[in-house]
């Protein structure tokens, strides 16, 4: 009898390893694990090859089968997700665990999101910028690094100036880029102006003066810079190598190409005026004195589907909301859907407002439910998050459990679902 050591065991080829198996190992254990088996194993998984290759494969729709939650609560960050197993994706309606970890730069990342709503995920990456300062911050949950990008550059002039931030990813160049539109005032007048700057992960160090002619935008730029002041951010997405934002004012979109930085405008729907004309025209919201209606129906950027989408959420008084979807880019065709909240008759006389996160892997569409002031629900308990199935027209609800923060000196602040993400091993130092 032979001994069974003498039997060579066979060797996957490496090709297969690092293409077929790697990619799908979540993103702890590579890094974490893998990196430590050989010092050819960790250089591969570090280099731009793997980094591509391990996004490409989560991107792509037939191999996703996790959704990520970020949640915040002051300057903690959770994380939690819904898995695919089979044809099923748990958990459907029960208890999602929930690891906690800890993120600040000087006091400073704190504040991410807790009054700005344009909290940005690209490819695994969350960005955002400071609701204290004007600066803006990259996140990597997967990985639990973080940057902060140099102080936001201005002109001496300045006597004021607004910043926008706009993050996209190209998949020609390979690279991340940041868009920061500062819109700033010339003098003590009312004469105002409009500046670019373009910051590159990984390459640059200090934000780039984007060379732009006025006469080539296609807005009216000084208009814009203007119109820019004490305007709530309506966010903006990144899908296909470009980063798409609101311009309400002019009723378009605005494109960025990230890797031709170039802009292009797009028309908004053709019922968008009307449909905010007839929400604003119902006075039902004068019994909640002392609060503007246009803070509840500010018109948002999300993805639905792999489609530019433009979400308007009408609960406070309709208890719908309504999405318009850019489902043809060349011939601008938009589709509205107008979905029913269904929410239970006690809850209607409350002020509260629904955000919108996009589709999951599921093809289900996320929204979190949040109840404002002394409403139920907006202690320090979570906000719902709703799972809507845009064929059936039905709900999910799904519960998350969370660390018992009665103890700590965070208890007053209330967690905040900010925004969903892919996994993603892409470094940030």
């Amino acid at each position: 009898m032979e001994a069974y050591h003498d039997h060579a065991i066979p060797e996957l080829p490496t090709e297969i390893i690092f293409t077929h198996i790697l990619p799908r190992l979540p993103p702890k254990d590579l890094m974490m694990r893998c990196t430590c088996v050989c010092k050819s194993w960790s250089s591969f998984i570090r280099s731009s090859s793997f980094v591509a290759a391990f996004r490409n494969f989560c991107g792509n729709d037939n191999n996703k089968s996790t959704t990520n939650f970020l949640f915040q609560k002051y300057h903690r960050f959770l994380s939690s997700k819904i898995e695919k197993q089979g044809n099923v994706s748990t958990p459907a309606v029960g208890i999602c665990e929930v690891f906690e970890y800890c993120l600040s730069y000087d006091g400073k990342i704190q504040e991410l999101g807790r009054y700005y709503p344009d909290v940005q995920s690209v490819h695994g990456l969350i960005c955002g910028s400071s609701s204290c300062q004007p600066e803006f911050f990259i996140l990597n949950p997967s990985t639990r690094e973080y940057i902060e990008l140099p102080h936001a550059k201005e002109r001496p002039v300045n006597h004021y100036a607004h910043h926008a931030y706009h993050f996209g990813f190209s998949p020609l160049a390979n690279e991340y880029k940041v868009l920061q539109v500062l819109s700033f005032r010339l003098d003590q007048g009312d004469k105002w102006d409009l500046a670019f700057n373009t910051f590159t992960l990984g390459r640059d160090s200090w934000w780039r003066p984007l060379q732009v002619d006025h006469g080539d935008l296609p807005f009216d730029a000084l208009a814009y810079a203007s119109d820019s002041r004490g305007k709530r951010s309506t966010a903006s997405v990144c899908l296909n190598g470009a980063v798409y934002w609101i311009y309400e004012e002019q009723k378009m979109l605005v494109a960025f190409d990230v890797k031709e930085e170039t802009f292009k405008a797009l028309p908004l729907p053709e019922d968008y005026d009307q449909v905010f004309a007839n929400y604003y025209a119902d006075q039902d919201y004068e019994q909640y004195s002392g609060i503007d209606a246009n803070d509840y129906c500010c018109p948002t950027m999300v993805k639905v589907g792999g489609c530019v989408g433009v979400f308007a959420d009408m609960s406070w008084k309709h208890d719908k909301i309504v999405l318009w979807i850019l489902k043809d880019y060349q011939n601008i065709v938009w589709v509205k859907e107008t979905i029913s909240l269904a929410s239970e008759r006690e809850y209607l006389g409350y002020r509260r407002c629904i955000e919108a996160l996009g589709t999951i892997h599921t093809g289900e569409f996320a929204l979190v439910h949040y109840f404002i002031g002394f409403s139920p629900g907006y202690d320090d308990g979570p906000p719902e998050l709703r799972l809507y199935d845009m064929k059936s027209k039905q709900y999910r609800v799904i519960d998350f459990a969370f660390p018992d923060y009665q103890q700590n000196r965070v208890y007053p602040f209330p967690i905040k679902l900010i925004n969903i993400y892919d996994d993603s091993i892409v470094p940030l130092k």
